[in-house]
């Protein structure tokens, strides 16, 4: 999630400067940001929603099971028919999300004022349909918000991230829909693995300024970032094996 919210980054610079730019009138220079910030936050908090609206970790939701007989767009669903939604596709869905559904806007969950719409409808209420919905919605999705907004604004705080440049200081291309992504898959024996490929080359710049603490947290968040999301110019194979588990990570 925070290696594609890194690529909106890259992709979508406009979106960094004006987080950054609450995130500098909100909490300051002087101490990292706490969840007592979220109230004040709005722009950052619909950035979490548009990141988890525009990259869903999983593009198929949850199965369900039809209980009864139904009938869609002249489509017959017996009762007892298991049902794939795309969350992919409905959350790319122009007729709700606007003919920019494909591009990166956080604006898109703001009123007029700056502050987070209210009387978002049933429809979507988490602002997007990557948790799923109906009985089988995510239990987990309360904690994946706070931990991607915490995430979100600490390194917005702490950096700004930018493409490379070439030998004439131009920024290296972008193709943000370079890569390919066969979601997160578990096996017998809690094997996960994801493939990625993108031409993704990162530049990070230390936005503090402040006592050498603070200093000392934002480089370690700098080294962090680095070796987790850089993955321009790799073409072999990283491998991570734990205690129970082994994950494969691609970077082509």
């Amino acid at each position: 999630m925070m290696g594609f919210w890194t690529l909106a980054m890259l992709a979508y610079p406009e979106t960094q400067a004006r987080a950054q730019a609450e995130l500098d009138a909100v909490v300051g220079r002087t101490r990292l940001p706490t969840f007592a910030d979220y109230p004040h936050l709005p722009y950052t908090r619909a950035m979490v929603t548009e990141r988890l609206r525009w990259r869903p970790m999983a593009p198929i939701t949850t199965p369900h099971r039809a209980t009864e007989d139904d009938w869609y767009e002249g489509m017959f669903i017996p009762k007892g028919t298991i049902c794939l939604a795309s969350a992919w596709h409905m959350n790319h869905d122009p007729e709700v999300f606007g003919e920019n559904a494909e591009d990166f806007d956080p604006a898109r969950y703001l009123d007029a004022s700056g502050d987070i719409a209210p009387g978002l409808s049933e429809l979507k209420k988490d602002g997007h349909f990557t948790y799923g919905f109906g009985s089988r919605i995510c239990v987990g999705r309360l904690m994946a918000d706070n931990s991607l907004f915490i995430n979100i604004a600490i390194l917005l705080w702490a950096t700004k991230i930018e493409r490379k440049k070439d030998g004439s200081g131009r920024f290296l291309p972008l193709d943000v829909d370079g890569w390919v992504d066969v979601g997160l898959v578990m096996l017998a024996g809690s094997i996960i693995y994801l493939y990625a490929d993108a031409n993704v080359s990162v530049s990070v710049v230390d936005r503090s300024h402040m006592r050498p603490r603070l200093l000392h947290a934002s480089l370690r968040l700098r080294r962090c970032l680095h070796r987790n999301v850089n993955s321009g110019h790799y073409e072999h194979e990283v491998a991570y094996t734990g205690e129970k588990s082994r994950a494969l990570i691609h970077l082509l």
